[in-house]
């Protein structure tokens, strides 16, 4: 189940686009595995307001996006709003 964030592979961290629009925010995949651990929830089940907060509990500072990862970002709302999801980190079948 999607609730707000969706995601993308980055390299070395995860770019988690915000539904329905441009913005995202960017976490070192050992972060990620992090939060998720001490949450038991995978981070796409969260809203962005309860990712924060478990961020700030934990100490966790979102990285800067790229201006590549702005323009993924702006145009990748473009499909959520449609209702296309197409962010994935796993292979095509």
């Amino acid at each position: 189940m999607v609730k707000e964030l969706l995601r993308i592979g980055v390299g070395s961290s995860m770019l988690y686009l915000i539904a329905g629009t441009d913005r995202a925010m960017k976490i070192l995949r050992q972060d990620v595995e992090r939060l998720e651990y001490d949450t038991n929830k995978h981070i796409e089940e969260m809203y962005k307001e309860e990712l924060v907060g478990h961020m700030e509990r934990l100490g966790i500072e979102p990285l800067s996006l790229t201006d590549d990862e702005e323009q993924i970002a702006s145009l990748a709302a473009k499909y959520v709003l449609a209702g296309y999801f197409i962010l994935t980190d796993d292979e095509p079948p």
